[in-house]
């Protein structure tokens, strides 16, 4: 759809891939509405954009303040044309390792916060017959990369979950789009939960956050099912689902934990 008039709410807004796509938007000549949990940098961004945008500070994990939010919204634009699903948190630990607790914090927000938030919109645009939900997951969705297996497996939920509405929505004049991005070069990773030890051998320079929210925007006038940023996040992932054996081999050589001394050893033979 074309994203001019339309009213699109932004989680995780306030920095980041949420941020760029802020502003992507408010250029493209969308009514965005922001929301995050720092209402500081929610604020600052609004102002920022000059008019273009509205900020309603609600952290997504809070299903009262996820109703609040899309109650907020219909009553001043009567609508929700589109909802991009962006809020996330980080998570990184050795599955040995890894807290139960962070794990479900991640599950909070990665995937409850857009089940709240879907839940809370789906009736509004099934009143209007037409709507759009965008997921923003990862590449790791689909190929966990070792120390993030917590976090992967979070995106892999959040996959399954949309594929199965996308199914369940066929016909309604509401689609479900899936946007996979890869390494981006945001402050995400330190702010991650965990015990945040990974260390890669190879750090590939990853892609500026505009061009996810490019990538975004071109998923609204397209309405793809998955959207990739860039051919190589491609693939390298059908290359791993194609060459499993090959996949693993590559991950155990790029990937080490650092151990209490600070030097970068592989998890398993802390002895090298």
């Amino acid at each position: 759809m074309d994203p001019v008039g339309k009213v699109v709410l932004v989680t995780g807004a306030s920095s980041g891939i949420g941020a760029a796509t802020a502003r992507a938007l408010v250029s493209a000549g969308a009514h965005v509405v922001l929301t995050a949990r720092d209402a500081a940098r929610l604020n600052d961004l609004a102002r920022q954009l000059k008019g273009g945008a509205r900020a309603i500070p609600v952290d997504v994990a809070d299903p009262i303040g996820v109703e609040r939010l899309v109650a907020e919204i219909i009553d001043s634009y009567r609508r929700i044309d589109v909802v991009i699903n962006n809020a996330g948190v980080g998570l990184a630990s050795p599955v040995a390792q890894l807290k139960p607790d962070d794990l479900r914090a991640a599950l909070d927000v990665n995937l409850f916060g857009p089940l709240s938030l879907t839940q809370a919109i789906l009736p509004h645009m099934r009143n209007v017959g037409r709507g759009q939900i965008i997921f923003v997951s990862s590449v790791v969705g689909l190929r966990a990369l070792p120390y993030a297996g917590g976090y992967a497996a979070t995106k892999a939920a959040l996959d399954r979950l949309s594929e199965a509405l996308r199914v369940e929505l066929h016909g309604s004049g509401i689609t479900v789009t899936l946007v996979r991005p890869g390494t981006t070069r945001t402050a995400f990773n330190t702010r991650r939960l965990g015990v945040h030890g990974d260390h890669r051998r190879f750090n590939p320079p990853g892609i500026a956050p505009e061009c996810v929210a490019e990538t975004i925007v071109r998923a609204i006038r397209r309405e793809p099912r998955v959207a990739y940023v860039t051919w190589s996040d491609r693939l390298a992932v059908g290359t791993a689902l194609l060459l499993p054996r090959l996949a693993d081999w590559l991950l155990a050589r790029l990937f080490v934990w650092r151990g209490s001394d600070g030097k970068g050893v592989p998890y398993a033979n802390p002895e090298r």
